[in-house]
């Protein structure tokens, strides 16, 4: 499974990275910017995103999971710090199997990810 991770903070998205790596997952790129993001997605062609909400951009993650899923149907991930209504109402615009709220932990990702493996088994 490719796993494309987009996080502006370099420090969390090395965080990622390492607790993917600890999954299992070696097929890992990691975007910094929405036009990063939408690059790679168009490149990379990932199976999940593991996505920050906000990007101090323009575009939110949000907006750059509602584009790549009109090109085809991605599982997706949402990480984000903000844990408010208003962002959850958000997100639900968009398909996606999990929302979780910074810090993460090893334990939370690994029961998401196992989520996504179960639902894509099927």
């Amino acid at each position: 499974m490719r796993v494309l991770v987009i996080e502006d903070n370099a420090v969390l998205s090395l965080t990622l990275e390492v607790m993917l790596k600890k999954l299992g997952f070696s097929k890992i790129k990691k975007a910094y910017t929405p036009k990063e993001a939408l690059a790679l997605i168009d490149e990379f062609e990932p199976d999940l995103l593991l996505v920050d909400i906000n990007l101090d951009s323009d575009l939110s993650g949000i907006d750059i999971v509602r584009i790549a899923q009109k090109k085809r149907p991605l599982s997706v991930v949402y990480t984000t710090a903000n844990s408010d209504q208003y962002h959850r109402e958000l997100a639900k615009e968009t398909p996606h199997e999990a929302y979780l709220i910074k810090p993460l932990n090893f334990r939370t990702l690994s029961s998401a990810i196992e989520t996504i493996n179960l639902k894509l088994a099927v």
